[in-house]
């Protein structure tokens, strides 16, 4: 057993005392973060134990040291193994997904649409970043609302021929954040005789890069990180498109990947 992890989990007012596996996963371009807890049910208990819906909060880190709360809600429950489930929750971000639209917008500018449709979520907002475009026609028909920015993106792509491949829309510290920026905080260092346990250059051109090192608390996409691999002769800033921090007795890691945006 690894020393010094703080590890407190809450489903639906439920105390998770083992947890043989977690994983939070932050994907930038996906509308929602994901939590998968696994947790013990010879039994088979768990199914009275956790509804759909139950609130979940995940405080993770180091004992003494830093630590990170994750909150979403419960959205499945799976047998894993004879003995063992795995509950996945949907981060706080999960209006995006769940939050349907229907509108008519008519010779509005981008910003204003954007503002309106994320407006549907009932979250805090952001910053809102994008080209600001007259557009003189966008039908939305019964669309998440994630899906419903995507089209406003793809119409000033086609339209004005703006690159949106690097646009994103989450749900940031200070609220949904729509744009080509980085979310606020701190950069961790990750460099070669500290943390960095290993670093894999893509095999494929436009394929992207992984990292992996030990755990860092709280880092989601978007977020920036100082890589150093002396190795590979990079020193650098980068953009973090994919992090998974990853919990079990015998590892605690957290893995990024970065590289280009499609």
């Amino acid at each position: 057993m690894i020393a010094g992890i703080r590890l407190h989990i809450e489903i639906g007012g439920n105390v998770i005392e083992r947890c043989p596996r977690l994983e939070i996963l932050s994907v930038r371009h996906r509308p929602l973060d994901t939590a998968r807890v696994h947790v013990p049910d010879p039994e088979g208990e768990a199914g009275d134990l956790f509804t759909y819906g139950d609130p979940v909060r995940i405080e993770y880190g180091y004992r003494g040291g830093e630590s990170a709360v994750w909150q979403g809600t419960l959205r499945a429950l799976e047998r894993v193994s004879r003995d063992q489930v795995c509950l996945t929750a949907d981060s706080l971000a999960l209006p995006l997904a769940s939050a349907f639209i229907t509108e008519c917008y008519t010779d509005d500018s981008s910003l204003s649409i954007a503002r309106h449709i994320l407006g549907h979520a009932g979250l805090p907002l952001g910053r809102v970043d994008i080209p600001d475009e007259i557009i003189p026609r966008l039908p939305v028909s019964t669309l998440p609302i994630w899906q419903a920015v995507l089209q406003l993106l793809h119409s000033l792509q086609r339209a004005y021929g703006h690159d949106m491949r690097r646009t994103a829309l989450w749900l940031g510290a200070d609220g949904l954040n729509l744009g080509d920026f980085d979310e606020p905080g701190d950069v961790p260092v990750i460099a070669t005789g500290e943390n960095l346990i290993r670093h894999l250059p893509a095999h494929a051109k436009g394929g992207l890069h992984q990292v992996e090192t030990a755990l860092l608390p709280g880092l989601s996409h978007s977020r920036l990180f100082h890589l150093i691999d002396s190795r590979l002769f990079v020193d650098q800033e980068l953009r973090v498109l994919h992090a998974k921090h990853s919990i079990t007795p015998e590892s605690v890691r957290t893995y990024i990947k970065y590289g280009m945006e499609d």
